[in-house]
């Protein structure tokens, strides 16, 4: 029983050595960073796109809602209202108001994805091993 025991702990102890190799050889030796200027310059054109884009969106929101709204839905004071286009009008503001919406999504979009060019291009990982 004894003896058993003995080959027992001889065959565990060579096994946790070599699964301890085979992580230890899986690991990079070193690991270096370094940065890519390209890659940030493109990041940080692209977020500046997207800030650009977000600046027209709000320009024209508030040439939008700056305009008078007896202008923006074509009625003219002394008359009496066309039912047909006070809702025409009203159906092209609505529209208007929905591409801005779709517009500032698309710029916040562009500006987060130059966000994540910049920061990933910052610090790629390259694995160098002695060999």
């Amino acid at each position: 029983m004894a003896v058993e025991e003995d080959v027992k702990s001889q065959n565990e102890a060579p096994a946790n050595h070599n699964r301890e190799t085979r992580l230890k050889a899986q690991l990079p030796t070193t690991v270096r960073t370094h940065r890519d200027f390209f890659g940030s310059f493109i990041g940080i054109l692209v977020f500046l796109g997207g800030v650009a884009l977000l600046v027209l969106v709000f320009k024209l929101a508030y040439g939008l809602f700056m305009t008078p709204p007896a202008k923006a839905l074509n009625i003219e004071p002394g008359k009496k209202m066309d039912l047909n286009a006070g809702l025409s009008s009203l159906f092209m503001v609505m529209i208007r108001i929905m591409l801005l919406l779709v517009m500032g999504m698309v710029g916040s979009w562009v500006a987060n994805r130059g966000i994540s060019l910049y920061t990933q291009a910052r610090g790629i990982k390259v694995n160098v091993e002695e060999g």
